[in-house]
Order: structure tokens, then sequence, then C-alpha cells
């Protein structure tokens, strides 16, 4: 790289679409430290993807929700070390020796090697949990113990690498120390003093949420590319710096106000009824406010609004009614990794039989919610259908592998 020939990438472009931990990790990972190194931005997000969102992020993501699912937000007690299979004995040795060796490397500098060893312990973690398949044990009340057992696991190994993490991705390693339901300052944990068992049973987890989410690459190098092209044409004189800071002021007020506002508001316009912004002058004469209008065209989001939406292809395993709710199923759906339960507002339309085996769209990262009492972890894609809006059920007319994605 040179600043007299251009040919920079900067940071903060990436910092603003990946996050400050995924270049920070890109480059310890990628790049000897301490020598010179290859940088692109196409295994920039590569990297991102395979590691930060579908290795750790996925690890702690399906750790956490099936604590919260299984275990009402409780890490589970395990069996007594005597009663421990094989399965457990060896994943406990993998992070034990992933622990000494990623110290031994922290100390010699060696930051890429260090990582390549913690990698290689959320590798054993994800293997343990496809063999152990906890999403089957929770639906037979004889394997309780053994289900408490791999899920306890899960979270011990979690808690470990976490702390091995920590020194390369603080941010996000952060978050999931508090969503593990640690009460002490993950800063403050001595990584030469890590060994198995630390975490009590019956600690209480907080609300999980992604910390990586998965992004796709073409979008993703749009963004950083037109921001680097954005920051290569502003001029560096006292004029521009100055109108240069006045438009980030005015893009931040701007920004704060959205924030405030339903899609597609603008900031300062009044409140309709409903809270959103009041009838937009195109509307007929004497309607009222928020009525539709044939000549408005509905708000519209933005590419990056849409990506962040992530639908997969589901299998529903079972369904039954959700008690005192004539609209309610709740469906237990396998998204490919892990089986997710969903409440979904579709009993007027469909029997529980006739969903078993059938394969639906699923939007599986929202945020968990309650529909009377029973949590829903996702939600079912469903058209409405006539004037009493029926729903109608989205679904492939080709074969399609469950968990694939969406797009």
């Amino acid at each position: 790289m040179s600043k007299s020939k251009g040919n920079v990438a900067y940071a903060e472009p990436i910092a603003r679409v990946l996050g400050v931990d995924a270049l920070r990790y890109y480059l310890l990972r990628d790049v000897p430290f301490g020598q010179d190194g290859n940088f692109s931005h196409d295994a920039l997000i590569t990297r991102y993807n395979s590691d930060l969102a579908n290795g750790l992020g996925n690890l702690a993501s399906r750790t956490l929700t099936m604590i919260e699912r299984y275990c009402g937000g409780q890490v589970p007690a395990p069996l007594s070390a005597i009663a421990l299979g094989e399965g457990e004995t060896l994943l406990q040795a993998a992070l034990t020796q992933a622990a000494r060796e990623v110290l031994a490397a922290y100390e010699e500098l060696s930051f890429s090697r260090a990582l390549e060893f913690l990698w290689a312990a959320i590798s054993a973690v994800d293997g343990y949990l496809t063999a152990q398949k906890p999403w089957t044990l929770a639906e037979l009340p004889e394997q309780r113990d053994r289900l408490d057992t791999v899920l306890y696991h899960s979270a011990e190994s979690l808690r470990i690498i976490v702390a091995l993490a920590h020194p390369v991705l603080p941010n996000a390693t952060f978050k999931i120390w508090t969503q593990l339901g640690q009460s002490g300052a993950l800063a403050e944990a001595r990584i030469d003093q890590l060994s198995w068992g630390q975490m009590p049973a019956d600690t209480r987890i907080g609300e999980p949420s992604a910390v990586f989410p998965r992004v796709e690459k073409k979008e993703a190098l749009e963004r950083i590319l037109t921001m680097e092209q954005d920051m290569l044409s502003q001029k560096p004189t006292a004029a521009g710096a100055a109108a240069a800071q006045s438009s980030k002021a005015a893009s931040g007020a701007v920004s704060a106000a959205s924030s405030g506002n339903p899609a597609g508001t603008p900031p300062g316009a009044p409140a309709g009824p409903s809270g959103g912004a009041s009838a937009p002058s195109g509307s007929a004469p004497g309607a009222p406010p928020g009525a539709p209008s044939s000549n408005v065209a509905p708000a519209r989001i933005g590419i990056d609004d849409f990506t962040k939406i992530e639908m997969r292809v589901g299998l529903v395993k079972s369904a039954e009614r959700v008690a005192n709710a004539d609209k309610l199923l709740k469906l237990m759906v396998d998204i490919g990794d892990e089986v997710r339960q969903i409440v979904a507002g579709i009993a007027t339309a469909y029997e529980p039989e006739q969903l078993v085996g059938r394969k639906v769209a699923v939007v599986v990262n929202l945020q968990p919610r309650k529909l009377r009492g029973v949590e829903s972890n996702g939600m079912i894609l469903a058209a409405s259908a006539g004037p009493d809006g029926k729903p109608v059920l989205a679904g492939f007319l080709e074969d399609v592998p469950v968990g694939s994605r969406l797009k």
C-alpha cells in the first residue's frame, strides 16, 4: 500500500460495515504479526463469514438459544464425572489443551497461531453438538439428564473460548460473556488460570442476540468500496473539512431523527394517529389521515435493511395447538443447524397434522418473543389471501435442502 499511489484500504468503512473486531481478527489471523502481508477485501469478508459469523457467532447463538429454550434460561447441572461419556471426556481435553496452546502462542506474539488453536476448539464444540443432537434429546423426557450434560458442556466450552478470544475480539466477546451471565469483568479474567468446570450450574444467562450476523459478500464489498470512494473524493482543504464536518453533523441529526420514526417517515414530520407520519399531500381530498392513496407508493427500504433479514428453508418436525388460542400453532422447525420452536397464527387454515414434514420459509434472526406465554424463535412466512385474510404458507415447487438461505 502506498499513499502516493492511492492504493490504500481505509479502516473506517470496514469498521462501519463489519465492525472493528472483524478487522482486528482478520489482520491478526491472516498477517504474521510484525511482518508484511497481503490484504484483500474479498478475503476479509470471507474470513468474517466463515470464522466469525459461522464459527464463534453461530456457536454462541446455538448454545445460548438452546439453554434459553430447553432450560428456562439457566445453565443446567451436568451428570457426575463418573457418568460422563466419551464425548464429554474428549471435549474437556480439547478445551484444556486449547487453553494451554493459545496462552503459549500469545506469549510468543504468535497471534495467527493462537487463533488457529482457538478455532480448532470451536470446531470441536460444533462437532460435539452435532454428534450429541441436543435438539433431539429435548424431545425425549427420559434423556433430560443427558440434555443437561450436553448443554452444560457447550456453555462451559463457550466460556473458555470467549475468555481466550477476548484480547483479539474485545467487543464481541464482552457481549457473549454478558449473555452467558458471567458477573466478573472479562478484561480482568486471567487466561492463565482458566480451567474446566468454573461455570456454576444454574447460572442465569442473558438474552441471546447475534454478535456476528452473516453478510452477503457482494453487497458488503460494494458498501465498503463506496465509502472509500467517498473518502477519496473529499478535498483536504479547510473549507472542505468544515463542509465535511457540517455534513457529518447533519447526517447524524437525520439518523437520530429517523431512529425515532417509523420507516419512511421524514425527520420532523407530524405523527399520524398510529405514531407514523400524517397523510401525505398526495392523498385524496377529504381522506382521513393515514388513509391509503393510489397515487402514493409504499415506503421502500434500502438493500442494507433487506440483507439484515435472514430467511431459511425449514422443515416442520411437529405441530400442536396453543392452549386457549384459536389461531396459534406451536411448531418445531428444523432450520439446518438446529430445531427452533416457532409460534404461528395459522391454526384457522391448517390442522397440525397437515404441517408435519412440510417445508416452509422461516425468518430466523428475529428476537424471541412470547405469544400467549409460549416463546417463539422465528417467523413462518405466509400470504394473506381473500377478504378474510386467510393465511397461505409460502412453499417451494422444487426440492430445496433444509437450512438453505433465501435471498
